[in-house]
């Protein structure tokens, strides 16, 4: 009886340590004119959840450390009146605070708040995307400035605007934090914060010049890379395959970030974009299916793209959705009855190129050669390997309903990891087909 009595002081024990060491740490604030630098050692870490909220402003962004080590500077261009910054550093699933720490922000030299009549009729409110964020424009005759609240899923702002001439209100709203084809809510509001008009818009996406083309180990194969799906596709009745029976509509869905709310479509062009590039640099060619996100190609017209170009290899890049959110790695899908996946290799040659593809990946993102961080899957599942006359694999970078990866996925960090694991894939399937010496 008496032991019974104990037990629960025995647990609180216990438990105490354990609470210490699960306490965020602080971190080293140091405050300049509308911006926060921030410094804080965070052992064992890599990536990192990042979140601020100062008086006019609030926003979140991944962080990278490879030694543990976080530091960087947040700007704060619309905190000109000053206040308190809060920073906190998370985990991914928001479930552990690692950090945390609070500043005081001066105001910026020369700041005077506006005064004056802050109110109207707002007319012809319009919104136009630009590539750091949005251009708005509208007309509220009378007033001598008003307040413009914008929003996105990643931040949040608001800050006076002043008319031209005319009452006519224009000019450009930078969100870098903003994904790319992430929606983004304008507000005008009164002086008092009463909401006066509303409009929403979309972050625009830009596919970058490619790099200059470089005599390397990959010179002479023809790489054709298939961003998979569009921003707004629909089905297209197709054949499965030459050789096998039926036709199929597919999927018209496309995986979404649970947490980022991104469509594969963007997040997989944006990864495409970084493997051309640096295929480019490796000597490859290389033939790109989109480089957009309103283009729409059916799975046999995106083969035929790769055809037509001569590609030794296509590469279809997509991202996953599982039930597990824990769920890490990827998978990496080949051709199996068609007649065009026989006529390229036996199903043993294809297991062993996926191999070299899938393992170059998990080697250069730092994943274990496990099977349970990817597997290699022959199959009659995908019409778009099916159709394929080449070397042909559906690639699933990672799991966009894994809150670690989804966030990952979206990072130029670990895309450019990607983009490199898999050139070095091409390189090795490259090398094992003999189309390159080593």
């Amino acid at each position: 009886m008496r032991f019974g009595k104990l037990l629960p002081f025995l647990l609180l024990l216990l438990l105490i340590p354990f609470s210490c060491a699960c306490a965020a740490v602080g971190v080293q604030l140091t405050p300049e004119e509308c911006a926060v630098s921030y410094s804080v050692d965070l052992p064992d870490q890599d990536f990192l959840l990042l979140s601020y909220t100062a008086p006019k402003e609030n926003g979140k962004m991944v962080i990278y450390a490879p030694d543990g080590h976080f530091e960087g500077s947040i700007p704060l261009r619309y905190s000109q009146a000053g206040g308190t910054v809060k920073i906190t550093i998370n985990s991914f699933d928001g479930k552990r605070t690692l950090a945390s720490g609070s500043v005081a922000l001066p105001a910026a030299n020369g700041y005077q708040a506006p005064s004056g009549k802050a109110s109207g009729k707002v007319t012809g409110l319009r919104l136009e995307e630009t590539v750091s964020g949005v251009r708005y424009s509208f007309s509220c005759p009378g007033s001598d400035y008003l307040l413009l609240k914008a929003h996105s899923k990643e931040q949040e702002m608001e800050f006076p605007v002043y008319p031209q001439e005319d009452g006519l209100y224009a000019g450009e709203i930078e969100m870098p934090l903003t994904y790319a084809r992430a929606l983004i809510t304008v507000k005008v509001l009164s002086g008092k914060g009463s909401a006066l008009a509303q409009a929403e818009a979309r972050k625009a996406y830009e596919a970058p010049a490619p790099v200059e083309q470089q005599e390397g180990r990959l010179s002479g194969v023809i790489v054709c890379i298939d961003p998979g799906h569009q921003e707004n596709g629909h089905p297209v009745k197709e054949p499965i395959g030459p050789g096998l029976s039926g036709s199929t509509t597919g999927s018209s869905g496309m995986a979404q970030g649970a947490l980022t709310l991104r469509k594969e479509s963007i997040v997989v062009l944006e990864i495409g974009m970084m493997l051309r590039d640096e295929l480019l640099r490796q000597g490859a060619t290389v033939v790109m299916t989109r480089e957009s996100q309103d283009v729409f190609h059916s799975n046999q017209e995106r083969c035929q793209i790769a055809a037509d170009a001569g590609a030794h290899i296509m590469l279809r890049l997509h991202a996953d959705l599982r039930a597990n959110k824990n769920k890490l790695g990827f998978s990496v899908y080949a051709p199996l009855h068609s007649d065009y996946a026989k006529a390229v290799a036996d199903p043993a040659t294809y297991r062993a190129m996926g191999e070299l593809m899938i393992n170059a990946m998990k080697t250069r993102v730092g994943l274990p050669l496990e099977e349970r961080y990817g597997l290699v899957i022959l199959s009659d599942q995908f019409v778009g390997n099916n159709w394929a006359k080449m070397t042909c694999f559906l690639i699933e970078m990672g799991m966009m309903s894994t809150p670690r990866e989804d966030y990952l996925l979206s990072y130029p960090v670990y895309q450019q990891w990607l983009a490199e694991g898999m050139a070095q894939g091409v390189y090795d399937i490259a090398v094992y087909r003999g189309w390159v010496t080593e």
